[in-house]
């Protein structure tokens, strides 16, 4: 251990060796006394002296033996003041290895001495700071005397510690050698706060707010950017003054009454008033100010954070007006609810209070009315009427409102003044700045326009935007909803007029239906009684013909409207000349023109009218439009069908001078079921479907047809328009995969397969009076019995039977090895396109519709 300078152990050598030097120096001079011969005086003399010299060194062994006391006191003092003291001391050898430590150094280090011995002191040194230890102890060595650092030692958890180290070289007592003693004061704690402050500092001088310091009289002692930025004063002017030039004079009051309460302690929060800038700009502002204490507690200064608040005011007056629009709303939906909202009044009424919300000068309503190229003004604010002049009419095109009407958007305009549109150049005379206009909506049609007008603001806010539109929404809504009502009670009528039409038509139906029965019922009880009467059976047989092809014809009507409304006819279309289709239609209708003694005049071009279309359809259509004629034409009446080529279309024209049709009836003409006149009053015969067939027809064909009349009694004309085509490629009429060639043959095994008996029987019966070996069974499992044990040429199978279906039969009858030359013919009475697909796919050859006739199959027989 060495010793600490300035102690008793540094006198105790000096009195060994004076010590010593006299009791050399006495014993030499006995020495030399022995030479020469002692006198008794010289010998008690010297036993005198050694007696002296013996209470001397005893008195000075004394002196030692209290000073070795005084020593081991003073080691023991410094020692535990080694110990114990608040600096941490280490002492390290030159080349750096730690060779002491106290107390302190070991738990500012976290380690233990022990452990700090086995270290060298750079190795706790963060590698950062190296170097600068190495700058003060190179300087160290130079003689300068201590020196001092700041740095950064890695303690044993891992953590960094700051401290002040104060190096200086002591010799060792033991060996002389030079030795650095260190003294480390902790600093973590006082750099953290230094930290802590720079940041406070960094976030005050950032603050968007004013952050201010001041003492008891009111001067400022602290000015950050922010305060600099809010009035406008740098801080080396405002440093040490009050504040008083920027408090406005009637505020001065209050400032007294804030630095008051501030002196006694008191925090005052979110206080809001109202200040001055440099410039004299008055601004609203929010200001906390909290007292200053020192570390007895004594309010020494406060603080003020001031805070710009005239966007908060501004969007506080944005909501106070906001509110006063909702309420507007609110109330305007009211009166759209309960008021007649299609009155000019109650919109004039509406669409002044949003003028008062927005604060408009001038408001203007404008409706689309029958005249769509021009707007008439219904309702206006802000120009008397002798001052509207123009405005009173705008046209669509080259006016502000027009633009809105072709561009069904709102239209803002800032700078009205520039503006070259119509309106604009009147309202510029009223001083107008700005100008917003909103269309009115409904049934996705422009109706009207709404346009408010500032002629104070170069620009409408947002918000006042956004009312106007709520309310043009809410008035488009309602005259949409009052549409929608109005729609749907004329769609409620219709219906009402559909129903009755269909009553009609189901009277009709019946009646049409009941008509052949009659004569065919009739026929039937003569054949029972005159069978031996070969005249009386052919009069027989030919009613039954005509009634039953009468009844064919009307079914087939309806099969075929119902195919045109769903869009499922099958068209076979090809090149074709319209003189065929008119010249079959003539053929068709001329017993029932010449039955009614009726003139029928023809003008066709010789010149060729290609079509690409299906000539029996189009021979349909116009055969029901000459039987339209004709029933509706009175005996000796004149029919004329005419024909003229109109560009790439040719138009034909079918007119009669019969009972015409009222005006208000045509748009109904084309309906299903309509028949212009009560059955029961004027009966012509006919479902009432055949103009709506013939319009979905000539539709089909890319064509048109309409219907004109003068009125009643004065004939009517229906014109056909039908595309010309010039290169059209023919295509074939589709026919069943496997057709077959129409020759009948004699002698072939036909089987026939159907629930209803009558039916089956009858077919077999006529197929075999044509020669033809027939069977019949009369559901599905038996048809298919029957069809193993007789082997079939040919098989009519009906598709609907309750236990096995026809598709099914086909595709068991199919499977057998014998059933793939079979000739199958399906009969049914559906006769889509779907349905025919389906029984291709179950492996039938051909499709029949119901009713069937025995001419029909013959013509499918193999030859």
């Amino acid at each position: 251990m060495n010793e600490l300078p300035g102690t008793a152990s540094e006198s105790l050598p000096a009195a060994l060796d004076e010590l010593r030097v006299q009791a050399e120096s006495r014993v030499a001079e006995l020495l030399r006394r022995r030479i020469t011969k002692l006198e008794p005086a010289d010998i008690a003399q010297l036993v005198h002296e050694l007696g002296v010299h013996q209470i001397e060194l005893e008195m000075q062994n004394e002196q030692l033996r209290q000073a070795q006391v005084a020593l081991e006191a003073s080691r023991d003092r410094y020692l535990g003041l080694f110990e114990h003291a608040p600096v941490a001391y280490l002492t390290f050898e030159l080349d750096g290895r730690i060779v002491e430590a106290n107390g302190r150094a070991a738990a500012l280090l976290d380690r233990t001495i022990e452990q700090l011995l086995r270290l060298h002191f750079v190795e706790l040194i963060e590698p950062v700071d190296r170097p600068a230890y190495h700058r003060a102890y190179s300087t160290l060595l130079r003689g300068v005397g201590a020196q001092l650092a700041e740095l950064r030692l890695r303690v044993g958890n891992g953590a960094l510690r700051f401290v002040d180290l104060q190096i200086a070289l002591v010799a060792d007592d033991g060996t002389g050698q030079s030795q650095c003693r260190a003294a480390l004061i902790d600093t973590t704690e006082r750099m953290a706060m230094r930290e802590r402050g720079a940041r406070l500092a960094a976030i005050v001088d950032s603050s968007e707010d004013a952050i201010i310091g001041r003492d008891l009289q009111g001067r400022v002692t602290a000015w950050n950017e922010g305060a600099e930025r809010l009035f406008g004063v740098p801080a080396r002017e405002i440093i040490g003054r009050t504040m008083d030039d920027l408090v406005p004079p009637e505020r001065r009051g209050e400032e007294l009454r804030l630095l008051q309460r501030l002196r006694t302690g008191e925090r005052l929060s979110h206080v809001e008033s109202e200040r001055r800038r440099e410039d004299g700009h008055r601004l609203p502002v929010s200001m906390s100010l909290s007292p200053i204490l020192d570390d007895n507690r004594q309010v020494i200064g406060s603080s003020l954070i001031a805070r710009d608040i005239t966007d908060r005011k501004r969007g506080e007056r944005a909501l106070h007006q906001r509110l006063r629009q909702l309420d507007l709303l609110s109330q305007a939906g009211q009166s759209l609810i309960m008021g007649d909202h299609r009155a000019p009044q109650t919109q004039h009424e509406l669409f002044d209070r949003v003028r008062l919300a927005i604060g408009s000068e001038i408001y203007l309503n404008y409706s689309r009315g029958a005249n769509p190229d021009r707007l008439a003004l219904v309702g206006c604010h802000g120009l008397p009427p002798e001052r509207r002049g123009p405005l009173n009419e705008v046209p669509v095109d080259g006016s502000l409102c027009g633009l809105i009407v072709r561009q069904r958007t709102p239209l803002i305009v800032e700078q009205l003044q520039d503006s070259p549109m119509t309106e604009a150049h009147h309202l510029q005379a009223e001083g107008a700045q700005c100008f917003a206009g909103f269309p009115l909506l409904a049934g996705g049609a422009v109706i009207g326009v709404a346009a408010f007008v500032s002629t104070t603001r170069q620009r409408l806010r947002e918000g006042d935007l956004q009312v106007i539109q709520t309310v043009c929404d809410q008035v488009s809504a309602m005259l949409e909803r009052t549409r929608l009502i109005d729609e749907l009670h004329a769609s409620e009528q219709s219906l009402k007029v559909a129903d009755r039409r269909k009553d009609d038509f189901i009277a009709t139906l019946a009646h049409e239906l009941r008509n052949p029965l009659a004569p065919i019922r009739n026929a039937v009880g003569v054949l029972r009684q005159r069978a031996d009467a070969p005249d009386q059976v052919a009069w027989c047989r030919d009613i039954i013909e005509r009634q039953v092809v009468q009844m064919t014809h009307l079914l087939e009507d309806l099969l075929d409207v119902s195919r045109v409304t769903r869009n499922r006819i099958e068209l076979r279309r090809r090149r074709i000349l319209l003189q065929q289709a008119i010249e079959q239609a003539v053929e068709t209708t001329r017993p029932l023109i010449e039955q009614h003694h009726q003139t029928l005049q023809l003008e066709v071009p010789s010149e060729a009218l290609p079509l690409y279309g299906d000539l029996t359809r189009l021979t349909q259509v116009f055969a029901n439009l000459l039987n339209n004629a004709a029933k509706y034409t009175d005996s000796s009446g004149e029919i004329r069908l005419a024909v003229a080529r109109e560009g790439d279309e040719v138009a034909i024209r079918v007119k009669d001078n019969g009972i015409g049709i009222d005006p208000s009836q045509l748009p109904q003409v084309f309906d299903m079921f309509a028949q212009l006149e009560p059955s029961l009053e004027r009966s012509h015969g006919g479902l009432g479907i055949g103009l709506s067939l013939a319009r979905g027809l000539v539709e089909l064909h890319g064509g048109r047809i309409e219907a004109r009349s003068e009125g009643r009694g004065r004939g009517s004309e229906f014109i056909v328009w039908l595309p010309i085509v010039h290169h059209a490629a023919d295509r074939p009429a589709e026919t069943m995969p496997g057709g077959l060639p129409a020759a009948a043959a004699h002698g072939l095994r036909i089987l026939v397969i159907d629930d209803n008996a009558d039916a089956a029987r009858t077919l077999a019966m006529v197929l075999a009076l044509n020669g033809h070996e027939v069977r019949s069974a009369f559901d599905g499992s038996s048809g298919l019995e029957a069809a193993e044990a007789w082997r079939p040429d040919v098989a009519v199978i009906d598709i609907g039977m309750p236990d096995l279906n026809g598709y099914e039969v086909c595709r068991r009858l199919r499977a057998q090895p014998w059933g793939e030359r079979v000739l199958l013919i399906a009969c049914t009475g559906w006769g889509q396109d779907e349905d025919r697909q389906r029984a291709r796919a179950a492996g039938f050859d051909a499709h029949l519709v119901k009713p069937i006739e025995a001419e029909a199959v013959l013509k499918l027989l193999p030859g």
